[in-house]
């Protein structure tokens, strides 16, 4: 029997009760832009679990899965939501039980009540981190990755919980090595993440998944690495993509107290740009964009180094990002949205968010040429699906891709099997 497609579920138990033979489908889900991994569980039941386990939520749920040769993901979750049942046949009900890790569950019964002054972001994140997983259960809830920040910051305990300190930690964070200072904080099999998309960026390709035709049959090659079906779900071609961060820009501060513009050196850039880019041509520091747009910018009185600053509080201008600061972050995001994919390909426990792959789309029937769409894509969410067939499962993983490539296809959904 071939491996390729097919997956083990090699543990579920809820309450320490094992449910494998009712799961009909474990959808385990993983993004870079979600506090935490979750997965949603498909119980088909006809053994009346449901009443014999009162499910209410809260229940512990331990899980394990992969494909047939290598490596699983084991997770430790709590149901946070027992969907409704849905009777399908006589003695026979279908509900979703969606899980979550423990600190999710209770991180509004925490709150951060501390002082800080000066003091770097990424330490605060730390900080709060270790309070969020606190008293946790979960298997996988170090901070694995705290990609240091440069600035230092003064904050006052509100009453935030933990995960809301933590997500405007990483609003504000400065990094030293990129300027985009693009921040998330997010969880995977092997623990949280704090760290910039930019650093994820600058990452070699680590898989190339290819693309064939139905009519064009077997074209060899890795069979595990082939694209099953692919969603193309945003392509920007047109002005849009000027404001994406790439071009050159010209930042000038208006002071309403003198009714003068202020132009800075600090908000000046006349490079290709302050963020990585991925895709097939991409951008460096010695090149311009393909658009060669300027844009001069007037905007409202910020935190910038110029000459205004001195009527304000120099400590708390230098703490906070600058204008054109929140500019590269904001269109550094931007950019990254200007070409998505979902491609569905067979199941990988090592697919995860985070890491670049390279997508190889033929440009016709043949297969003897490459689509424009074809390059280097980030993986930013991840669904590793384990689903019944009979009496065996199969595993597929849903791969949401981002590029910033301009593409020149304008198709909406081309390439759907």
């Amino acid at each position: 029997m071939s491996s390729i497609g097919g997956g083990n579920l090699t543990q579920l138990t809820i309450n320490g009760t094992d449910v494998r033979n009712l799961v009909n489908v474990l959808d385990y889900f993983e993004s870079i832009y979600s506090t935490c991994a979750s997965a949603n569980i498909t119980i088909n039941d006809a053994a009346g679990f449901y009443q014999s386990a009162a499910l209410k939520g809260n229940e512990e749920v331990s899980l394990s899965f992969g494909n047939r040769e290598g490596e699983t993901i084991r997770m430790k979750f709590r149901t946070g939501k027992v969907g409704e049942r849905i009777r399908v046949k006589e003695n026979q009900d279908m509900y979703i039980l969606t899980c979550v890790p423990q600190e999710f569950i209770e991180n509004n019964q925490k709150s951060i009540e501390k002082a800080y002054k000066d003091k770097k972001v990424s330490e605060l994140a730390k900080e709060w981190h270790d309070e969020y997983v606190k008293n946790s259960s979960t298997i996988k809830k170090e901070l694995v990755t705290n990609e240091e920040t440069e600035d230092k910051q003064s904050y006052y305990g509100t009453g935030r919980s933990p995960a809301t300190a933590i997500r405007w930690a990483a609003k504000e964070g400065k990094s030293a090595k990129a300027k985009a200072s693009n921040y998330v904080y997010y969880q995977d099999r092997d623990g949280y993440h704090f760290k910039t998309i930019d650093s994820m960026l600058q990452e070699a390709d680590k898989f190339t998944l290819s693309y064939a035709h139905q009519n064009i049959g077997n074209i060899g090659g890795d069979a595990s690495k082939k694209i099953i079906a692919f969603d193309q779900k945003s392509d920007f071609d047109n002005i849009d993509s000027s404001y994406n961060g790439a071009d050159s820009d010209h930042w000038y501060y208006f002071d309403p107290t003198t009714g003068k513009i202020d132009a800075v050196k600090e908000g000046k850039r006349d490079g290709a740009g302050d963020t990585t880019h991925t895709g097939r041509d991409t951008l460096t520091k010695d090149q311009k964009s393909s658009r060669g747009e300027r844009y001069n910018l007037i905007v409202a009185p910020g935190q910038s180094k110029s000459k205004f600053r001195d009527s304000r509080d120099p400590k708390i201008a230098e703490n906070k990002r600058s204008l054109p600061e929140h500019g590269a972050k904001s269109s550094a995001a931007i950019q990254l949205d200007n070409l998505i994919v979902n491609v569905r390909v067979p199941g990988n426990v090592e697919y995860k968010p985070g890491i670049k792959i390279k997508l190889n789309i033929p440009a016709n029937q043949e297969g003897n040429e490459l689509d424009v769409r074809s390059g280097s894509y980030l993986v930013t969410s991840v669904r590793h699906v384990t689903y019944r067939d009979n009496q065996d499962f199969k595993y597929e993983c849903i791969l949401e891709c981002k590029s910033d490539s301009h593409s020149k296809s304008s198709s909406g959904n081309s390439g759907v099997v």
